[in-house]
Formats: C-alpha cells, structure tokens, sequence
C-alpha cells in the first residue's frame, strides 16, 4: 500500500494551527523553518491565535514568579523587605530570576533575554506580553517587552523627564488599546507650572510622546503601578484628605485623558484621621475593576469589592471580607509580612507571603479555606543580612509580539 503526502494550502495550514494550544506549538517550531517563523515572529498570526483562543474561553494563564535578593538595613525588621526599608544589594551583584507556575505547581525557570538583569522588575502583563524593568524614584534604569512563552523580546527607549529631583515617585502602568491593536506604557509624573506630564509610548509606533494634564489629576496615588481594566490605567488617590473624597483616576489609553471613577462611599464613611483606609487597585481575572480596601495600620484583614459594570457606580459589590486570623492553621499571622496579589475569575484569592503563595477560597459567609499553597525553591545564596524577595502576577500563554 502507498503511502500518500497530502500538501494542505497554507492557509488550512494556518487556520489548523490556529486552534492548537502554545504548549504544542511551541514544540512544532522544530518542523521547518516556515513553521518557526510563522509561530515565534509572525505578529498576525499571534493576534489570530491569541483572539482564538480569547474566544474559545481556551487561553493558560500561569503565575509569573520574579525574584531578587535585597540588603536588610542595620537595626531594621526582619520583615524589612516588606515594610519598605530594604534597599537592593549593590556590590555582589545577583540577578533577577523569572519561573512561571502553573495550575498543577509545576515550575519553568526563563532565561531572559538580556545581559541588563539585575535587579529588574515585572511592571505588568497585557495579553501574554510582559513589560519588564528598572523603576526608580523618579527615572527608568532600564526598561523590556517581553513575551515569557515565545522569547520575544524588545527595549524600550528610555523617555525624557524634565525633572529628576528625586523628590517625587514615577508612576506607570502598561496596556491594550482594542481599536488600533495597540500596547502602550505609560509613565506619569510633575511638571513644571502645576502641571503633570503623561508620557506615553506605543509599540506600533516605537516613540514616546508627551501630554499635559492639571496637577490636581494627581493629588498623591496610593500605588505606583497602575491596574489595567477596561481600556484604561488606574490609580486611587488615598483616603484621610478632609476636603477631597478619595476617588479612582484613570487614563484611558484610546483617548489619552484622565477621568474620575467613583468608590463606594461606604469605604471612608466612617473615617478615622488616625487610622485611615487604605485602598488599592486589583487584578481581577475575570476583567472587573477590582479593588481592595483595608485600614492602614491594622493588617488582619479587608474587603475586596468589584465594579460588574464598568463606570457605573451602582454596580461596586463586595465580593468578600476576610479576617487575616482565620487562617491561624494555615501560617503565623503575627510574625508573617502577607500581601494580596490578584482575584481569579473564580473569586480565589492568591496571597504573598515570604517564600509562599496561597490560594484562598472565600465563599458567602463560610470561613476562608487555603486550597492550594506554592513554597518557593531556595534560588539564593544564605548571606548575612540578605533578604529574599518576590512578586507574583499572572500572565496569559500566548504567541503575541509586536514587530518595530
């Protein structure tokens, strides 16, 4: 019996592909070079495969691990690390190391591509495509668009500050514009005359340009990295201003201009000048504007509301409270630094804390469960007075890149 090569068009070709997950293909590089091509640099064909896949409900997400050591300060905290008065090692160098997680906790350990790696940071992730850097106080050291799954790789011309006092801190954050199939970086800080310079970057058009907002757009926001939803980069302004209620401010990446987004008012009603809220943006999986509310000197605990449509302040539900003592069987809530790092479209929360990752499921008015927990591998060396430290967010698996 013969044996019979059937040669597909290309198109058929694409489309079959189209339909096969990264993992898979990723390992089909090796078939020809077309295929390589095609898989690992060919924008077009990354858009069609992320958009299927977008569609389908098919698409992997994995927990981006990025970790560094820092230098503990004499006389400060063991905890140091996450109280802020750490500072990065600087006469042994040790560079930044990324792995990805996946669901069943098994881990891959990235080469980044790139001989400046240290002390680089994750800045945010849009679409599988992962911005990278140096932010400093008030400039960039360095500064990547990087896609973990595919290698794709690219630096970001640094942008202009007109001011580099040092006295302000740079806020950024990183997204996608649906209309002209763009990603944009935005970085914001003050100008000169009360006025506030919005930088923008698009990576269509390689090149940075300059806007100008009033300052009172930027009273003092509570995080330097921005939270992407919807279009749009948000920040919040704190709580504990006795003539300004705090609010949301976002900058919607299509028109380039800010606008205010209200907060349940029954987050500050009750406004303690000695202990004010603290709120924060959030990732949220499942693509709500998410935040998280608690006191700023009492850590046991807060609430996580969503916006279920977006811009319409009626729509903020409290999707959960929790008390950080219900998981005393889980860890040692007085002695262990924790944070809160993003919701998944099933409601879990997934918690940082030392070398751990949790899971934690909130359901109604039951206690919280831990159902999943991530020990981190030791990846340092035990140095005298040197820390581990790590973040974690989410990414998407996917093929995208964007050509220059």
């Amino acid at each position: 019996m013969s044996s019979c090569v059937v040669d597909l068009p290309e198109d058929i070709i694409v489309k079959i592909l189209c339909r096969l997950p990264v993992k898979s293909l990723i390992r089909f590089t090796c078939v020809s070079k077309r295929w390589r091509s095609l898989i690992i640099s060919d924008p077009k064909f990354g858009k069609s495969h992320f958009q299927f896949a977008s569609q389908q409900k098919t698409l992997r997400r994995k927990v981006l691990l990025t970790s560094y050591p820092a230098v503990i300060e004499p006389g400060s905290t063991p905890n140091a690390c996450y109280d802020g008065s750490w500072k990065k090692w600087a006469e042994d160098k040790f560079i930044t190391l990324f792995q990805s997680l996946d669901d069943k906790f098994s881990v891959k350990n990235f080469t980044f591509p790139s001989e400046e790696i240290e002390d680089l940071e994750e800045m945010g992730s849009c679409n599988g495509l992962v911005l990278v850097g140096r932010p400093c106080r008030d400039h960039y050291k360095s500064l990547f668009i990087w896609n973990p799954s595919t290698g794709f790789f690219r630096k970001i011309p640094h942008p202009s500050f007109r001011m580099k006092s040092g006295r302000y801190f740079l806020n950024y954050g990183f997204g996608h514009v649906s209309a002209s199939d763009d990603y944009k970086l935005v970085s914001v800080v003050p100008a000169p005359n009360d006025m506030l310079e919005v930088h923008i970057f698009s990576l269509s058009a390689n090149i940075w340009k300059v806007i100008t907002a009033p300052y009172s757009s930027y009273p003092c926001w509570v995080n330097r990295h921005g939270t992407f939803s919807n279009g749009a980069i948000h920040w919040v302004t704190p709580c504990g201003n006795k003539t300004l209620d705090p609010v949301i401010y976002a900058f919607s990446l299509a028109e380039e201009e800010f606008r205010r987004v209200p907060l349940p008012p029954v987050l500050w009603q009750n406004e303690e000048d000695r202990n004010p809220t603290k709120i924060t943006t959030l990732v949220h999986l499942g693509g709500y504007l998410c935040i998280w509310s608690r006191k700023c000197f009492d850590t046991q605990g807060g609430e996580v509301w969503a916006m279920t449509e977006y811009g319409v302040p009626e729509s903020w539900v409290k999707l959960f409270q929790f008390n950080i003592h219900d998981f005393r069987n889980v860890f040692d809530v007085e002695q262990s630094p924790w944070d809160l790092c993003f919701i998944t479209e099933g409601d879990t929360m997934v918690l940082r804390l030392n070398k751990e990752l949790l899971w934690i499921e909130c359901r109604n008015e039951e206690k919280p469960v831990c159902s999943g927990r991530y020990r981190l591998e030791k990846v340092q060396p035990k140095l005298s007075n040197l820390a581990f430290y790590f973040r974690a967010t989410i990414y998407d698996e996917t093929l995208v890149s964007v050509a220059e």
